[in-house]
């Protein structure tokens, strides 16, 4: 099957950097590939990183910076993480659940205009671009031999920049000119529609996230002391020792009136 390369950002080959530059500028350089690798950057990615920067940077940041004793140090650092947890078992169900909601509205059809232009409608913008891949097919072999694995990935993953990628290379060595026209046509209709949902998706949940901050500050306010009292007690208690009786011990509590 034929590959299409992936993009990548050079834009650091224009910094200049003092020191340790070369070494900066291959880790920015991977991170700016990774990111454009990622063909759906959204709310989800946002609620990760924050999570991983709450959970992780932050406590360790504290505890290397902060000049405070190293109590105060414990108590903010772990504060962090908690409130992390709790914003990510209360979003990522939300957000699931709305972005589902939302991709159900759209492929019935009830968010598009009355005009009967089908804005939102990815189901119907994938199966009209299937169906032309499946009639070029039909006449040409070694497409439709080369897109058989494409139009899988297309039914499980949906449609990603990889695979537009591919299916772009794919269309661009096709025989018939005219079928070109019409395949990267319908491609274009299926990931504008695609995007179209997507940030639909994204803006909704951003909303819900705006509208949960105030019940998650009054979660985070109640579940935090508990929780760190409980840690407080557990690590304060000193365990009970055994008592050891040795000869001399048996000796003066005989003395005394007896063992206790």
């Amino acid at each position: 099957m034929l590959e299409a390369k992936a993009m990548k950002i050079n834009s650091t080959n224009n910094i200049n950097y003092k020191g340790h530059g070369s070494i900066i500028k291959n880790i920015k350089r991977a991170a700016g590939n990774k990111f454009a690798q990622i063909g759906q950057i959204g709310e989800g990615v946002n609620i990760a990183l924050d999570f991983a920067g709450k959970a992780v940077l932050v406590p360790a940041t504290i505890m290397v910076a902060s000049k405070e004793d190293k109590e105060k140090k414990e108590y903010s650092a772990l504060k962090n993480p908690i409130a992390a947890t709790i914003q990510l078992l209360m979003e990522v169900p939300i957000l699931m659940a709305g972005s589902k909601f939302i991709e159900n509205l759209a492929n019935s059809g009830a968010l598009d205009p009355d005009t009967g232009a089908k804005l939102y409608n990815e189901n119907e913008a994938k199966k009209t671009f299937l169906y032309i891949v499946k009639k070029v097919s039909q006449s040409d072999e070694t497409f439709r031999e080369n897109s058989k694995k494409l139009i899988e990935n297309i039914e499980h993953k949906g449609l990603t920049r990889k695979i537009k990628e591919e299916f772009e290379l794919l269309i661009r060595n096709a025989s018939d000119n005219m079928s070109k026209k019409n395949l990267l046509a319908a491609l274009n209709n299926y990931e504008l529609t695609h995007k179209r949902l997507y940030h639909l998706q994204n803006r909704v949940c951003f909303v819900a996230a705006i509208a949960l901050t105030p019940i998650l500050c009054k979660i985070e306010d109640y579940f935090f002391p508990k929780i760190m009292n409980f840690i407080t007690k557990n690590k304060t208690q000193k365990p009970q020792t055994k008592k050891i009786f040795t000869i001399n011990h048996f000796k003066s509590q005989i003395l005394k009136g007896g063992i206790k």
